[in-house]
């Protein structure tokens, strides 16, 4: 007979489609941001995150914005080049506010993303956005913080996988 193991968590598995998003940080410095950014990530079903150049003094398993402790349930990866680590056969998709870009209301996302985020005070690098395939941008009247555009940008992707 098999000895049936005690799960602490009583719902269901919610993985009943293909597909992932991860989330690039590109040079983020402000950890109250960062840990905006990881708890959206933990919301929104994010499967991996990537730290590029973050400031030194952030401690990623001590953010006060980050209440659930994204780094024990999502791996949080830091790098000196985001490029190393997306995922195999994943669309890297620049979230900034550019010329070129699609309006995110507009956007289609694709199964498997790697959505990049430039830092608070600037933007991504013309060498990684020519990387990606495409490049969104959120309409507002201002720039929104770091921590907001993830929060939106993932909530966008949920809504329109989970439509179809």
């Amino acid at each position: 007979m098999k000895k049936k193991l005690n799960r602490y968590i009583s719902r269901k598995s919610t993985l009943n489609r293909r597909g992932f998003a991860c989330i690039g940080l590109s040079n983020p410095q402000d950890g109250v941001n960062i840990g905006h950014a990881l708890r959206a990530a933990l919301c929104f079903d994010v499967r991996m995150i990537i730290l590029e150049n973050p400031s030194k003094n952030i401690n990623i398993k001590k953010l006060l914005t980050d209440p659930g402790k994204t780094y024990r349930h999502i791996p949080v990866i830091t790098t000196s080049n985001i490029l190393d680590i997306v995922p195999t056969d994943c669309e890297i998709i620049g979230v900034e506010l550019d010329p070129k870009s699609i309006d995110l209301r507009k956007f289609h996302h694709p199964e498997r993303g790697c959505y990049i985020f430039g830092p608070e005070n600037g933007s991504i690098n013309e060498k990684l956005l020519k990387k990606c395939s495409s490049i969104v941008s959120i309409p507002t009247t201002v720039s929104l913080n770091l921590g907001m555009t993830v929060n939106i940008a993932m909530y966008d992707r949920s809504l329109k996988t989970h439509q179809s």
